[in-house]
């Protein structure tokens, strides 16, 4: 709602033809029109979220949320490709299940604009993705080794920069969202 400081002067507006003696017989009436106008518009009150939705969280979710179905996609094709048994990136389908949590994560951040009280849920949530992540990272560093197969090697070391891509957005994300709840909290 927008609210206005209104000076209540009155503003008067003459006739086209003139005021005074000699348009048309009315030299001694006041003026035909008065009106009332704002001198100033005071701001309207400030939504919820306003500092953080400033800084663009919709933009880190939708690159979360693009990366991550990236990242289910890689998985869901390392995991048809190569066999369970060669490494823990295949066992534990790391790809697959940070690829979904990314997705979720972000579409719950996109969501922010939408209904506020997300807050604590987009940063729960993303708190979960760093560390599910981070043993994620983990996991793909012990596998990482030249094989004979340079084709696996390659679609591991994308899954790792895309998974640690993941988590530095996810870490800036988790990073905004513990701001504003502390200063919403003050």
């Amino acid at each position: 709602m927008a609210k206005a400081n209104i000076a209540m002067d009155i503003q008067r507006h003459e006739d086209s033809l003139g005021a005074g003696a000699g348009a048309g017989g009315r030299g001694d009436e006041g003026p035909l029109i008065k009106y009332y106008r704002a001198s100033e518009a005071l701001p309207g009150t400030v939504p919820a979220l306003h500092g953080l939705l400033k800084k663009g969280p919709a933009t880190c979710a939708a690159v979360q949320t693009s990366s991550g179905i990236l990242s289910f996609g890689v998985g869901v094709v390392f995991a048809a490709s190569f066999g369970i048994d060669n490494n823990l990136l295949t066992l534990f389908r790391v790809p697959i299940v940070t690829g979904i949590m990314f997705v979720v994560a972000g579409i719950l951040s996109n969501l922010l604009y939408k209904s506020p009280g997300l807050l604590q849920t987009c940063f729960v949530a993303n708190i979960v993705c760093l560390a599910v992540s981070g043993l994620g990272v983990i996991l793909l560093a012990i596998d990482l080794h030249p094989a004979a197969d340079e084709i696996q090697y390659k679609m591991e070391v994308l899954v790792l920069c895309v998974t640690l891509m993941d988590m530095l957005i996810a870490a800036v994300l988790i990073y905004w969202f513990y701001r504003e709840r502390r200063d919403h909290k003050q």
